[in-house]
């Protein structure tokens, strides 16, 4: 998301483009400042108040003849609130300076890239006189560390997801055999206990039948010691 700026055109920036004008160019946007003083902004400036630091423009785009978008990436090791920007020629002529009595645009955090995105209106400047000398590679460059470690964070998590689906799928299969074997198991289990009981009903009829012919051998022998 761009901020909207209406910055202050400097004397000496507006100098620098006619001068650029007549020799038929353009003056060229290439960097942009940030600063932590907060004032009234006047053409007389030269400077920022209080600079903090500068960075190269990493992109750039006409979004018409005086509207320009203009992107950076602030970075550093110091944190502080943003409340003064110059807007600075490649001859280091500072073109338009904004800053505000009340408001800050930003806070730079220590060691974390900020984002700069801003649509720069310049309407108080004749048409097509600024262009824009930009670096892409160095917001690409940038941003590849940190969309690059989502782009790991996604792929781990798919991991883990693709792994946890496995895991359950490994569980599922493990339950469906332990069940198997336990079914297989009861129905031996039962057929044993049914081999087993016709086992003893067969030795209970073969030893009833033996103590039977038992006692009729033993009836008959002595139906024949006292009949004789």
């Amino acid at each position: 998301m761009s901020t909207g700026l209406q910055p202050v055109i400097t004397k000496a920036g507006l100098a620098a483009i006619l001068t650029a004008t007549k020799t038929g160019l353009s003056a060229e946007i290439g960097f942009i400042a940030l600063g932590s003083q907060a004032y009234t902004p006047s053409a007389d400036q030269k400077t920022l108040r209080n600079e903090v630091a500068r960075f190269p423009i990493s992109s750039g785009e006409k979004l018409s003849s005086t509207l320009l978008h203009l992107t950076a990436v602030a970075s550093g090791t110091t944190g502080y609130w943003v409340r003064e920007i110059g807007i600075f020629l490649t001859d280091g002529t500072l073109l338009a300076v904004w800053s505000h009595l009340t408001e800050a645009l930003a806070y730079k955090a220590a060691n974390i890239d900020l984002l700069l995105a801003y649509d720069l209106s310049l309407a108080a400047l004749p048409a097509d006189s600024v262009t824009i000398i930009s670096t892409a590679a160095g917001l690409n460059l940038t941003l590849a560390e940190p969309l690059a470690a989502m782009a790991t964070a996604l792929i781990a998590e798919q991991l883990r997801g693709r792994e946890q689906e496995e895991r359950l799928a490994s569980q599922e299969r493990l339950q469906r055999i332990a069940g198997e074997q336990i079914g297989g198991l009861l129905d031996r289990m039962a057929t044993a206990e049914k081999s087993a009981s016709e086992t003893r009903d067969a030795l209970l009829s073969a030893t009833v039948a033996n103590a039977t012919g038992l006692m009729a051998l033993q009836y008959t022998v002595l139906q024949h010691i006292y009949g004789s």
